[in-house]
């Protein structure tokens, strides 16, 4: 990995020259590509748009056109970040998004979903139509390792068990979560919610037996002993927060892992007890009037948060009592977020083409 991470530097300083990273804030838009990935390092003062793709010694802005899914960080490396993209595959970059790559044969098509191994940095999951694959080589190689023979079908969640990272789960458009135990080589189905889609799918940081499972239309799903029995959040909603049952993400707590927050069309809810009572935030614009695709926590601080829409990014630094919003640095709308595990000032924003 010395070798690779050498030559790629050299490259990353090569584009730069070339290219340019296209500033926001305090100075103009990048002329061409402005979709992929952006950055700040000062918390939205201004941002850069990490759109330098590698191919060999060929560098070029072509990450500008990458329409993001979703974001994940290698756990041991916060510079190494994986894409998966709605059509041109799995991206990764190990420079912090100064030069992005094709992750090998994982090179086009849709990618829902990437989750990287805990504990062996090589080892990387994604998940595209309806099969599962995976590489211990770091990208060079992927095999696939499971897939579902329903083939209108498609796997939309991948995670790995932070404590025991031969345990795996993955959620299905068809309801589905599947578990493994044996780092992929067999699965097996949990459970299933009907009619539904697994639209997120997350572990709690202190404790690996919590799971939680958002639907697309049946509240959220969790498990207290790692997958093998499943209680339904859904009542404890009610009926002024029924909108709530149609979860676009979930997210826990970095600091304190009782408290869950929860991203739907009605807006962001807080739960302060893992889900048994839910309040909604006051947030800039009243309930269900504008969408929210992405929601993050700075990992150092929790009273900070940032989500994105199509068009605007708002921010807290008090836990939600007070917001300020501010426009996205592209023509494009957010789609994904990422804050640095060590520096709350660096967020990765992914973007795609606004919805007409």
């Amino acid at each position: 990995m010395k070798k690779l991470n050498f030559s790629i530097s050299l490259l990353a300083l090569f584009s730069l020259a070339l290219l340019g990273q296209g500033c926001f804030g305090t100075s103009t838009a990048p002329s061409g590509p402005d979709g992929g990935v952006w950055k700040t390092t000062d918390r939205t003062e201004t941002w850069v748009n990490k759109r330098a793709l590698v191919a060999g010694t060929k560098v070029t802005t072509d990450a500008g056109n990458f329409a993001v899914k979703a974001m994940a960080f290698d756990p041991q490396d916060e510079n190494a970040i994986y894409l998966a993209t709605l059509e041109h595959g799995l991206v990764y970059t190990l420079d912090g998004g100064n030069s992005w790559q094709a992750a090998g044969a994982l090179n086009k098509g849709k990618i829902n979903d990437v989750a990287v191994d805990p504990k062996h940095k090589c080892t990387v999951y994604a998940v595209s139509g309806n099969k599962i694959y995976k590489t211990e080589t770091c990208m060079r190689d992927w095999n696939q390792i499971f897939y579902d023979a329903r083939t209108d079908k498609s796997f939309t969640q991948i995670a790995v068990d932070w404590f025991n990272s031969t345990i795996l789960f993955s959620g299905t458009s068809e309801g589905d979560i599947f578990k493994s135990t044996d780092s992929g080589k067999t699965w097996t189905a949990v459970t299933r919610v009907e009619g539904v889609d697994i639209s997120s799918l997350v572990i709690d940081p202190r404790d690996s037996r919590v799971i939680y499972a958002g639907t697309s239309g049946d509240g959220i799903w969790k498990s207290l002993d790692s997958g093998n029995t499943w209680l339904q959040i859904k009542k404890q909603f009610g009926d002024d927060l029924r909108d709530a049952r149609k979860v676009t993400q979930l997210v826990i707590d970095p600091k304190n892992s009782n408290v869950l927050y929860l991203v739907s069309k009605l807006g962001i809810l807080k739960s302060e007890d893992q889900g048994e009572t839910w309040n909604a935030l006051n947030l800039i614009s009243p309930p269900g009037t504008v969408e929210i695709t992405a929601l993050a926590i700075d990992p150092t601080d929790s009273n900070k948060m940032v989500y994105t829409g199509p068009v605007t990014l708002v921010l807290t630094s008090d836990g939600g009592k007070s917001w300020s919003a501010k426009k996205l640095p592209t023509t494009r709308g957010g789609s994904a977020l990422l804050i640095s595990p060590k520096n709350g000032n660096t967020i990765y924003l992914g973007t795609q083409l606004r919805k007409k």
